[in-house]
């Protein structure tokens, strides 16, 4: 009988070979559906991550866009490190982002 058991300790040469290889799959996924879909899986590729830090304008767009995940991000972290499971965040983003908005209209 097959049974799964924890490592002792974590391997550190897993510790870091694991988001390199995350990322190096992600790539090579994104390349097959580029070029699956008749792009060019560089000029795709280009678009999606060097395009938006090329300038400033770039940097600081993709810096507001990012902000209200990031902070998502940390609110579930918190949840998940208390042991909460929070499954709601998209929802609550978005309820946030409604009273957000009226709370700065009504003021």
């Amino acid at each position: 009988m097959l049974r799964l058991e924890p490592r002792p300790q974590a391997s550190q040469q897993m510790a870091l070979l694991a988001p390199l290889l995350a990322i190096l799959l992600t790539l090579i996924a994104g390349a097959f559906l580029f070029s699956a879909w008749g792009a060019n899986p560089l000029t795709a590729m280009y678009t999606f991550f060097i395009e938006p830090v090329n300038s400033v304008y770039g940097f600081t767009e993709l810096l507001l866009k990012a902000t209200p995940l990031v902070l998502t991000g940390i609110g579930l972290a918190i949840c998940f490190r208390a042991n909460i499971w929070n499954i709601g965040a998209e929802g609550q983003y978005i309820m946030g982002a409604i009273f957000g908005a009226a709370a700065g209209l009504a003021f």
